[in-house]
């Protein structure tokens, strides 16, 4: 068998493991939002990874097909210099994928951007040094829970986030749901979430704000 076919066989496969790898990747989603990403970056990492890996194949063949060997002294008499097809392809091609990347890239932004107008819960996180003081405001109830260091919503809920600070910039980052977002002195950042499972979330400060800036974590308890 061929150098070329044995690549065009081993190809396929690299990328079939890929997907099914990644696919398990995608399922852990904790938020619409993070779910809509993890999207978008298996929609650009598998292409990304095949054309590597393309590319890298067709090095090795060039440098294995037309390397210096004993009885090939001399040069093609009359080598290919262009390819209007192959040209063509290689331009088309990247246009696609760009365009669909494109697409996707907007659409994901209308799930992870547009903050719902009628929110479950609208939680006020505000950051001063070193702790997260929280608001939470149920709008079917119409009550409000003050509270310090954590705070509690139900699985399902659109949680609409309001965050600001009182002294310098501080940044809330929760990693299960990909959600990182400034707080500002003086001005107020929206967001929002919507969790999908139950459990007890970590929530950290992801701007420098000071001396105590490692300690200054809170916790999200979803319930179900």
């Amino acid at each position: 068998m061929s150098a070329a076919r044995r690549l065009g066989l081993f190809l396929p496969a690299v990328l079939v493991v890929l997907v099914a790898s990644t696919s398990a990747f995608a399922a852990a989603a904790e938020t619409p939002g993070e779910k809509a990403t993890q999207d978008l970056f298996l929609l650009v990492l598998v292409p990304a990874l095949g054309i590597g890996i393309l590319v890298q194949a067709l090095i090795v063949y060039a440098v294995l097909r037309f390397r210096r060997r004993g009885g090939h002294t001399e040069p093609p008499s009359r080598p290919k210099t262009h390819d209007s097809k192959l040209e063509a392809a290689w331009t088309i091609i990247p246009a696609i994928i760009l365009l669909v990347v494109g697409l996707a890239t907007f659409q994901t932004l209308v799930v992870t951007d547009t903050v719902p107008e009628d929110p479950d819960v609208i939680v006020t996180a505000t950051g001063q040094q070193w702790f997260w003081r929280f608001s939470v405001f149920d709008v079917a109830a119409g009550t409000y829970v003050n509270t310090t260091g954590a705070f509690t919503v139900q699985v399902g809920q659109t949680v609409k986030l309001v965050l600001e600070a009182v002294d310098v910039a501080h940044a809330v980052w929760i990693p299960a749901f990909g959600l990182k977002v400034d707080a500002l002195p003086g001005h107020e950042n929206v967001y929002w979430f919507q969790a999908l499972s139950a459990g007890d979330f970590e929530l950290y400060c992801a701007e420098f704000c000071g001396l105590n800036h490692y300690a200054m974590a809170a916790v999200v308890h979803v319930v179900a």
